[in-house]
């Protein structure tokens, strides 16, 4: 078994990651306890702008932002400057990938082709019913949203990532 070290993103420093990990204990922890100091900023102060939280919590506004993404403020009242693209329209929302209208019509879509395959051939196996609704939507639109926004990530890229990942151990 090959031992590998990374550089730290956060110091620089020499680490032993456990898994894909970029950052070293260290950076991980403070990490968290800033998010966690994010999080109790804007429970208390609801509906607040990006730009105080990122003076009173010393964050970028980007690392905000991926935070948002990453749907940590879920359930939260944030401003609307917390926003970003929608990956299919362009409106701006403040958790997931899609806003939940193209979600809704990404899944009617999906919906209709599962059908519509179902009912040109019996499929032998239930392969096709495992499937998410999600899953099923990245696999039909995320190479047409990924051409289309040029930036938008979906499932099946992180999926690439990690296969070609593998691929490279």
């Amino acid at each position: 078994m090959e031992v590998s070290m990374k550089m730290c993103k956060g110091c620089g420093a020499p680490f032993m990651p456990q898994a894909d990990e970029d950052f070293c204990w260290r950076c991980r922890n403070s990490k968290s306890s800033k998010e966690e100091e994010v999080l109790d900023y804007l429970r208390e102060n609801p509906g607040v702008s990006i730009l105080e939280v990122s003076r009173t919590t010393q964050l970028s506004t980007k690392t905000l932002l991926n935070m948002a993404h990453e749907g940590r403020f879920a359930g939260l009242n944030l401003n609307k400057d917390f926003g970003y693209p929608c990956g299919s329209c362009g409106k701006l929302i403040t958790f997931g990938t899609y806003c939940p209208e193209c979600f809704a019509l990404m899944k009617r879509d999906v919906k209709n082709v599962k059908n519509f395959n179902y009912a040109k051939q019996r499929p032998t196996t239930s392969r096709s019913s495992s499937m998410s609704d999600e899953d099923m939507v990245n696999m039909f639109y995320g190479k047409k949203v990924k051409e289309e926004r040029g930036k938008a990530r979906t499932f099946s890229d992180g999926m690439q990532d990690e296969i070609n990942s593998r691929k490279k151990r």
